[in-house]
């Protein structure tokens, strides 16, 4: 599979940095799909975080955090945590094993998380338990395998984030590897690497062909255990010379929360400790006629708020958003050199 996902960078990279930019992703994903299906221990979880500083491939969200705790639909599991400040928490049960695609099977908002104090309690089981003491249950399938915290920051200065700890219900047996375990932890493996390196090819690959312009995409069309009901979402690409800039000027949608973000072409957040290549609506302000003009391009040519690509001739530009189910206002055009 590794042999397989390096020859599909050097078939699509269309120049050298392309080249780089997806072998490192490949090195980058197949870390992340170790810990996720080799190292985790579904019988005693913990939350990990599915990024770091240099690791935030699939499309995430640079200003947010994901975190994942693998699961089985056979056992009963406690999480418990405090809210925090940040502009949005969801929790996501994923379900669906071996090479069956997952899909989101319960999904709990912190708009309907029970709070007392700031703080919650969930049970997550397949049956609800005669006694919850005071905690708030969250239903599982029989083939549940993970659950995905997504928390959304507005403001890192200023905003406080959750924390959350799991804990299983059920005593684990002894442990005894087997022949067949241990083949289907590689196979899910290789599954999950697979996917996280192709995105480019799944994912309105049209677009590559269609740059600078945005359009929107309803979860489905991004993968229903990618995203969550209430993300809504416009992608788009970049392709641009190094004198030139893709001008976004957006008309804010009515939300507590939205950003925009570059990535490469393998859907990574293109160098966010390096690079400010994203921005949330805590993080810009608009024009006197109400209008947020973003510029993306290599320099900043002063088209609106820089968002700086790192050179790189094209990738993907995502604009997401919360609970408003109406897509904001979009228009896109590329300027040539200065605005001074």
């Amino acid at each position: 599979m590794l042999g397989d996902v390096s020859a599909i960078v050097l078939a699509d990279a269309r120049d050298e940095n392309e080249v780089l930019d997806g072998l490192r992703v490949v090195s980058r994903v197949t870390a992340l799909c170790s810990e996720l299906s080799v190292e985790a221990d579904p019988d005693l979880p913990w939350f990990f975080d599915m990024c770091s500083p240099t690791r935030m491939v699939g499309g995430p969200n640079p200003d947010g955090r994901y975190l994942l705790a693998m699961i089985r639909g056979d056992r009963r599991y406690r999480i418990t945590g405090t809210r925090g400040t940040s502009a949005y928490l969801g929790l996501q049960v994923l379900a669906g094993t071996g090479m069956t695609p997952r899909r989101m099977a319960a999904y709990l908002s912190d708009t309907d998380l029970r709070l007392q104090d700031g703080a919650f309690t969930v049970v997550v089981s397949a049956d609800e338990p005669a006694e919850l003491d005071g905690a708030q249950w969250l239903q599982i399938p029989g083939d549940g395998t993970s659950i995905v915290v997504r928390e959304y920051i507005g403001d890192a200065a200023t905003e406080l984030g959750a924390t959350l700890e799991i804990e299983t219900l059920d005593a684990p047996g002894p442990r005894l590897l087997t022949d067949s375990e241990v083949a289907e932890q590689f196979t899910a493996m290789a599954w999950t690497l697979m996917k996280l390196t192709t995105l480019h090819r799944t994912i309105k690959p049209e677009l590559l062909e269609q740059p600078n312009v945005l359009l929107t995409a309803e979860a489905a069309d991004l993968g229903s255990a990618d995203t969550t009901p209430d993300n809504l979402y416009m992608i788009g690409t970049f392709g641009l010379s190094d004198d030139e800039t893709l001008l976004l000027e957006i008309t804010p949608p009515d939300t507590r929360y939205w950003n925009v973000t570059l990535e490469n072409i393998w859907h990574e957040c293109i160098e966010p400790r390096r690079r400010h290549s994203s921005v949330t609506n805590k993080g810009v302000a608009p024009d006197d006629d109400g209008i947020v003009r973003i510029g993306i391009g290599a320099e900043d040519f002063g088209h609106g708020h820089w968002l700086d690509t790192g050179g790189r001739r094209r990738g993907f530009v995502v604009l997401r958003w919360l609970d408003n189910p109406a897509a904001p206002h979009v228009v896109t055009s590329v300027r040539k050199g200065s605005a001074r």
